[in-house]
């Protein structure tokens, strides 16, 4: 082989390597081998900037900010990036984030715990409970094929309203920052069949005042107080007298679920009591000795997951009291057993079912010296007899779990609208009630008691709420409540029509209106009594 041969064969391997190199590296293209990404890797080009490494606490109903990204099925398309902000409960029960651009005008908006895609380019997000002005404001610059994630730089509030009794119920009440005395507008709770929609607030940390609507900043009652942290979702519940009552007791839900790793059951229960010994000596020398015992137990289950909402919960409250000379007497006896089950089809729809169970434990007693009792006759044809009873205290009133209420339901919530303009839902349903009475008696008057009777009842109900935004000074909420006794829509009965009105001056000065009409039970001249009520509030904090 000549020389002109080995430097053809020298040439032929070079170009060979060279083409071998250029086929296992392609230069300085853009994107990447995803052939060597693992799983559960991601990208370089989506991975989220300024991502939260971890959830500052564990008090959050919604998972993990990683999570909820995972569980975003929002895909980035070519040219766009997007802005996600985390939410703490549910992205339907959180407000409405909205994104202008930097001429202010609105290009987006979208919900909590979802990405929001934008193109390339400087906006503002603004987002939280309030007026437009009470809102927070965040600056931020989007890049092509990234996530910015907003950090929870402010806190979430739940309120729960209800009874003493334990029943949930749709009470009213606002919300003021007490740093400033900010307004940031009015809320109400929700039944328990309806609780997964009830509306999480968000806020900037703080102490707020949560008060029922109308009284005055500087008002010593219906109100409690509750910090709102960074980062953290808080829980009150706040108790009312009766609907549309004072409140007379609030704070921080105490009743802590258990829940197991894997499971979508939790359980939680709370129970407490005391006792209180008192003795009085008056002026004239006589003494006084009494003692008071209460007792409080509630039991309660839950199944959620990503389609069902299940609550169970028995709940049981006695007071007892004895004082000196009397006898043993028990002052209050409650005890509830409920059921609530959800089915969710989408974010805003989900039919219901639920039943409750409500009587007493313990007898009850007459505590006059002499009573008269009317009470079926044994005799065929006789009617009512009228029995005379000098001596009344071994007569039971009412005996154990006598008489019973239980009440049933079926239905349906569903979820309008849902902005930051405008918000509204209804619940529409199927009721049923029961007084089941064994042998029971009602008192008519100081000395008269009158057998009771069973009694049966069924029925359409309709609640409708909506809240209106009108610019960034002006609220409005409507809410009206319906049942048709029987089914019969001839017969429709509005239990409840209310529009509150709120225009803010200024951040020191609100005028307010509010407008009622409760339609009569009793056939009177004007079937449709109404209210009006016209308010200027004024406040000021040095």
């Amino acid at each position: 082989m000549n020389l002109h041969s080995y430097k053809f064969l020298f040439l032929f391997t070079v170009l060979i390597a060279v083409r071998s190199a250029w086929a296992v590296q392609i230069g300085d293209l853009p994107g990447e081998d995803v052939s060597t990404l693992k799983d559960t890797e991601t990208r370089k080009e989506e991975r989220p900037k300024n991502l939260v490494l971890e959830r500052r606490h564990n008090n959050w109903l919604a998972p993990t900010v990683e999570e909820q990204l995972s569980r975003d099925p929002t895909l980035i398309v070519l040219g766009k990036g997007a802005v996600f902000v985390p939410t703490y409960s549910e992205p339907r029960r959180e407000p409405e984030v909205t994104i202008f651009n930097s001429r202010g005008r609105l290009v987006e908006n979208g919900q909590t715990g979802e990405r929001i895609l934008l193109d390339s380019g400087t906006y503002t997000v603004r987002f939280g409970s309030g007026t437009t002005r009470q809102q927070f404001a965040k600056k931020i610059a989007i890049e092509e094929g990234h996530t910015l994630v907003i950090q929870p730089e402010w806190g979430g509030l739940l309120v729960e309203t209800l009874l003493p009794s334990g029943e949930y119920i749709d009470g009213q009440y606002e919300v003021i920052r007490m740093d400033g005395w900010v307004n940031f507008g009015k809320g109400h709770g929700l039944k328990e069949e309806r609780l997964q929609d009830l509306k999480t607030w968000l806020l900037p940390p703080g102490l707020y005042r949560i008060c029922k609507p109308g009284e005055g900043f500087s008002s010593l009652r219906n109100y409690i107080t509750v910090q709102v942290n960074l980062g953290e979702l808080t829980q009150i519940e706040l108790t009312f007298d009766k609907l549309g009552g004072d409140i007379v007791a609030g704070g921080t839900k105490t009743m802590n679920a258990r829940v197991k790793i894997g499971s979508h059951w939790s359980f939680g229960l709370r129970a407490g009591g005391n006792v209180n010994l008192t003795r009085e000596t008056s002026e004239s020398g006589i003494r006084k000795e009494a003692a008071q015992v209460s007792s409080d137990f509630r039991l309660r289950s839950v199944f959620d997951n990503a389609k069902y909402l299940g609550t169970n919960e028995i709940f049981l409250q006695d007071n007892f009291s004895k004082e000196r000379g009397r006898p043993f007497s028990v002052t209050s006896d409650i005890a509830q057993a409920r059921a609530n089950w959800i089915r969710r089809l989408n974010p805003w729809l989900g039919p219901y079912i639920r039943g409750i169970a409500y009587s007493h434990l313990f007898p009850k007693q007459a505590d006059r010296d002499s009573i008269h009792i009317i009470k079926n006759s044994t005799i065929p044809g006789r009617g009512l007899d009228t029995l005379f009873m000098s001596n009344s205290k071994d007569f039971e009133t009412a005996p154990s779990l006598d008489p019973m209420s239980l009440g049933e339901g079926v239905g349906v919530n569903i979820e309008f609208l849902s902005k930051y303009y405008l918000e509204a839902s209804t619940q529409i349903g199927l009721a049923a009630r029961q007084n089941l009475v064994f042998d029971s008696y009602t008192a008519t008057n100081d000395s008269l008691y009158v057998a009771g009777k069973s009694k049966f009842e069924i029925g359409m109900e309709n609640t409708i709420n909506a809240t209106f935004r009108l610019g960034s000074q002006a609220t409005l909420d409507l809410r009206t409540e319906l049942f048709a006794p029987n089914a019969n829509l001839y017969r429709l009965h509005l239990d409840d029509l209310t529009a509150d009105f709120r225009f803010f001056l200024s951040r020191n000065l609100e005028v307010g209106y509010i407008y009622h009409v409760e339609e009569s039970k009793v056939k009177v001249k004007n079937r449709f009594p109404s209210t009006h009520n016209l308010s200027l509030r004024l406040s000021f904090n040095f």
